[in-house]
């Protein structure tokens, strides 16, 4: 095969090697951890303890009918990423991308990765105020 020939597909297969997050700091950040002590959540509501949001995780849009390999690998670097902020846990959602008509052209659906990276707030004692 001429190299000319094999670009294309060598193209391809390394955008779909390449997984690009982008991350907000919204809280302190903390001492790394392994990725896989970062517990997965689906909703705020599976979360056990009080928590408070350290950072933001968001995946680039994609096609709605993304293979799920797709969506698997970008959950493992939101999980990756979150651990990079000492992340005790990171609750993730795919949302579609809102979409409106424009002009009658037809717009193919788009999904996108969502996260929050949390950390579980520690028992403190204060004293109460006078």
């Amino acid at each position: 095969m001429r190299a000319w020939k094999a670009a294309p597909l060598l193209l391809a297969l390394c955008a779909c090697a390449s997984v690009k997050i982008d991350v907000i700091q919204v809280g302190p950040w903390f001492a790394e951890r392994d990725w896989r002590e970062v517990e997965v959540f689906a909703s705020r509501e599976q979360t056990r303890r009080p928590w408070g949001g350290i950072g933001i995780i968001h995946g680039p849009p994609m096609s709605a009918k993304t293979p799920k390999d797709r969506l698997e690998k970008l959950t493992l670097a939101a999980r990756k990423s979150a651990a990079s902020m000492g992340a005790d846990g990171v609750i993730i959602t795919v949302d579609q991308v809102p979409t409106a008509p424009e002009m009658g052209e037809f717009q193919e659906p788009e999904i996108y990765l969502s996260a929050l990276a949390i950390k579980y707030v520690t028992t403190v004692s204060t004293p109460t105020a006078k």
